[in-house]
């Protein structure tokens, strides 16, 4: 078993929020480990995974489902919260008197002595722990994925020795509840604005992802965006992690920087230098999730010819900036990834050919005027989709002769096909929103966007 170094009043009683992913992680970890007697699993809605509630009935679970039985909530020794749990709630605060409350990613860093490379920052977050981990995989490091990535931190621990590195993506819903959370490196790739319908300010979201710095010590480090000016000029003497920026723009006398097709690495008393010739990922973005993923290999010893090697074999993640090919002249991007306005943007500017841009879903109370600009510059016809679409089309209304509903997928890949077959160009999926209007997650919606190509490019190629 393993040995729980508890820094919590741990009695009899825990309490799970959440049914979902890392929900049932958590309740797979509890029920094998024995460390309480009692595990309870709240959730909001009613479970209509039947076998699997019955399943974990069988093993001792108890099921609160909503209503009264959250206050139920009250009589445990601790509460481990999912990440999509929103405990900034005055429901919450009445039980947070009484029990401590934590997030899965706290709960899950009492169990290891591992090094821990965590990731946060509005855009980027996937790419760049899924790069991270790749480079020290293919360099001998024994490293494990998880996080925000879709992979439960607490799911992985067992698979964690006191040699390996965790690397994690973070979300700001993860960092609201932690401790003692503490990484070696910590990454803070950009911070614009998400997840307004969860925070009530800028300053509130971005304050959650400082928390990420909080308990580092002298001998961590702390990995930063020269260029975003909201993460440049925070107070950063109030952390005694060591700091290191990067820059896509500025030469830095002390950090990292691009000149010359190359990444320039100056700290740490050295002095090196990562060739950018045949990088696969594409755009200002990714340029941004390479130099922080250099910076935390170099940090961890990995020779700068090595890392170069790392970076031209990796391939990517799926749903970001994905190309689906070329349909005649007409190639469709998949970035269904693109859930705020910011990442839209950095896509929309990464193409210079005729485009067409596919907008909308959820909206999260993003400001889509920051698009107009590059709009108007850059792309032919914009397609509306979704609950936010109306929403989408009043702050764009200046440039409303680019605007066009549509009804799904389906329509918007063959009305975009057909408006630039003859000129060529490319069709754009970058949503701008959240996809649960109409789709399970981004990952569901990306899924369904090339479905439809796929069948464009049958009827095409069949006549």
């Amino acid at each position: 078993m393993v040995k729980f170094k508890s820094r919590f009043n741990l009695k009899e009683r825990v309490g799970v929020v959440g049914f979902g992913k890392t929900g049932k992680a958590l309740l797979d970890f509890l029920i094998e480990k024995g460390i309480f007697k009692n595990i309870f699993l709240y959730n909001d809605s009613v479970i209509n995974e039947v076998k699997s509630k019955e399943n974990y009935i069988k093993k001792g679970i108890t099921f609160l489902i909503k209503g009264d039985d959250f206050s139920k909530l009250e009589e445990m020794d601790l509460i481990i919260l999912s990440p999509g749990i929103n405990a900034r709630t005055e429901r919450f605060n009445k039980i947070r008197e009484k029990v401590k409350i934590v997030s899965e990613i706290e709960f899950a860093s009492t169990f290891i002595n591992s090094k821990i490379i965590a990731v946060t920052g509005t855009n980027g977050k996937s790419t760049t722990v899924s790069l991270i981990h790749h480079i020290l995989k293919n360099n001998g490091v024994k490293s494990v994925l998880a996080g925000n990535i879709g992979i439960p931190f607490i799911s992985q621990i067992n698979d964690i020795s006191n040699d390996s590195v965790v690397v994690l993506e973070v979300s700001s819903f993860q960092l609201e509840e932690i401790v003692g959370f503490r990484p070696y490196i910590a990454i803070l790739l950009n911070v614009t604005p998400d997840h307004l319908d969860r925070y009530s300010c800028m300053e509130d979201y971005f304050s959650t992802k400082l928390n990420i710095f909080g308990n580092q010590k002298e001998n961590d480090y702390m990995i930063l965006n020269y260029n975003d000016h909201l993460i440049r000029n925070y107070r950063y003497r109030l952390y005694e992690a060591k700091k290191v920026f990067f820059s896509i723009k500025e030469v830095l006398e002390d950090g990292a920087f691009v000149r010359d097709n190359y990444i320039h690495l100056d700290f740490m008393s050295k002095e090196d230098r990562v060739s950018l010739d045949r990088v696969p990922l594409k755009g200002i973005h990714n340029l941004e999730n390479i130099l922080s993923s250099v910076i935390a290999a170099r940090i961890m010893g990995i020779k700068p010819e090595n890392i170069q090697k790392s970076i031209k074999d990796f391939k990517g993640l799926a749903h970001r900036m994905e190309s689906l090919g070329k349909i005649g002249k007409v190639e469709f991007i998949n970035d269904s990834k693109a859930t705020n306005i910011d990442a839209t943007l950095k896509s929309i500017n990464s193409i210079d050919e005729n485009m067409i841009l596919i907008l909308g879903n959820k909206d999260k109370g993003g400001d889509f005027k920051l698009l107009e600009n590059s709009i108007k510059k850059r792309v032919y016809k914009v397609f509306l989709i979704g609950s936010a679409a109306h929403t989408i089309y009043n702050q764009l209304i200046n440039i409303k002769e680019k605007l066009n509903f549509v009804e799904d997928f389906n329509e918007a890949v063959i009305r975009g096909y057909n408006l630039l077959k003859e000129k060529g160009g490319k069709v754009l999926l970058a949503p701008g929103c959240a996809s649960f209007d109409m789709f399970d997650n981004f990952e569901h919606r990306g899924e369904v966007f090339k479905k439809e190509v796929i069948l464009l490019r049958d009827r095409v190629k069949n006549g």
